[in-house]
């Protein structure tokens, strides 16, 4: 089965000091471990890391920014719907 998902975080290449998104407990480490999945490419605009945002976590807050056509969704459902539909 495929999923045809796209790897948002990789979509929008950042500075790696806005990439990390872990901490290691001395601070020594940084990875890039949290991430944004999407199933529509364009339906994403920004994906990035709040770097000044206290979690009280060593993980730090990741965003993304979405932008939607409600007519582009209702397209959506209906081409889902039809195919669902039994032919007779």
């Amino acid at each position: 089965m495929t999923t045809r998902t796209i790897h948002g975080s990789s979509q929008f290449q950042k500075p790696t000091s806005l990439r990390w998104t872990w901490e290691s407990l001395g601070g020594e480490y940084h990875n890039e471990i949290d991430h944004i999945i999407v199933n529509r490419r364009y339906c994403l605009t920004d994906v990035g890391v709040v770097p000044k945002f206290y979690t009280g976590s060593d993980h730090r807050l990741l965003r993304a920014r979405f932008f939607f056509l409600e007519e582009y969704e209702r397209l959506i459902q209906h081409l889902r719907d039809s195919a669902k539909k039994p032919r007779v």
